[in-house]
This record gives structure tokens, C-alpha cells and sequence, in this order.
């Protein structure tokens, strides 16, 4: 059996018939590509950005504040006020760090410096920086000397220790000992 679709005319088409590919057709497809490649490739060189700028030091993106404002927020005392120890002032020496004999050795360099000893040992304390704690105003550059000649960097006012200065060693510094006879830097 035969039917009308069986009979085909030859060089005529038949069946499906599909449009003739035309290239405006393609140029739709192909813009739309090239877009979504550019918006790739943007997100991620922003991405690369992001991360290369967050791995850097935060603390050297912060501008330092200009001479003026940093030297007006505390009165720097005069080079004749904190150039000698004063032997009336009682120091006391505390041991923060948990290092065996570090009280011992900063206490040493408290006496063979000039200034009078007071209590010498253990002190509990979760801070890992020594700092020079002084009792009153009238002690500030005194305490100020102290942290210097020890190697301290930080100097704080408090009425929670009854000497004029105490030192508290903690881990920066404990392993090191005392500054030599020089000195350091203060702040």
C-alpha cells in the first residue's frame, strides 16, 4: 500500500522543514556570549582585588595623626625631669609572665639604677605586655625612666598598687631581661 507521501518528487523536499540558517540570527547569540564572558571576567578580577587587599597589613592603610594633635594629647615632661632616678621613689617589681626569676633579674636593674626597691615577686595577671603602673601624677616621669631604662614600652596610671611605681614583667619581655645599662625606648 501506497500513499501520497510515498510518492516524492525528486528535488522537492519533504517532511520537517527547517528555516534556511540565516547569520543575523547568530549575532543575537553570539553578543550575548561575549557579554556574559566580560561580566565573568570582571567579577573576577574583582574578586582577585578583593582578596589581594585584604591580605595586606590593615594597620598600614590607617594614616598616623598629624604631629600636632599626638603632641598636644600628652605634655612630653622636660629632659631634666626624667633623666635621673629619684632613690625616694619605691618600685616594686611583679612577676606576670610566669617565667621563672624574672622578677629577680628586673629587680636587680631597679636597684643598680638608683631607685629603692620595694616588693619583689609573683604577680596573676592574663596581660602579655609589662607595663610600669605609677601612683599619682607626681610619679609619671619617674615611671616614665623606669620603663625606659627596663625595656618596657608601656607606662598607665593606677591606685591599685600602694607603691609609687610597680612594674609588672609579662611574656614580651621576661625571656630578655632588663635593658642594658643604656637603656630603651620609652612608648
Amino acid at each position: 500500500m501506497t500513499d501520497e507521501f510515498d510518492e516524492i518528487e525528486p528535488g522537492r523536499r519533504s517532511g520537517a522543514h527547517r528555516q534556511e540558517s540565516a547569520a543575523s540570527s547568530n549575532i543575537g547569540a553570539i553578543s550575548l556570549v561575549i557579554i556574559l564572558a566580560l561580566v565573568a571576567v570582571l567579577l573576577v578580577v574583582a574578586a582577585i582585588n578583593i582578596i589581594f587587599s585584604s591580605m595586606g597589613n590593615p594597620e598600614s592603610k590607617i594614616a598616623d595623626p598629624p604631629a600636632s594633635e599626638s603632641a598636644s594629647a600628652e605634655p612630653s615632661p622636660s629632659e631634666s625631669e626624667v633623666s635621673v632616678a629619684d632613690d625616694s621613689i619605691t618600685v616594686d617589681v611583679l612577676n606576670g609572665s610566669g617565667v621563672s626569676g624574672a622578677a629577680k633579674k628586673f629587680s636587680e636593674a631597679v636597684e643598680e639604677k638608683g631607685w629603692k626597691l620595694g616588693q619583689v615577686g609573683n604577680y596573676s595577671t592574663n596581660l602579655s605586655d609589662s607595663t610600669v603602673y605609677y601612683n599619682g601624677e607626681e610619679n609619671s616621669s619617674q615611671a616614665k625612666l623606669v620603663a625606659k631604662s627596663l625595656g618596657v614600652s608601656a607606662t598607665e596610671a593606677s591606685s591599685d598598687f600602694e607603691a609609687d611605681i610597680t612594674v609588672v614583667i609579662c611574656s614580651d619581655i621576661a625571656d630578655r631581661g632588663p635593658e642594658p645599662s643604656g637603656g630603651g625606648d620609652s612608648e
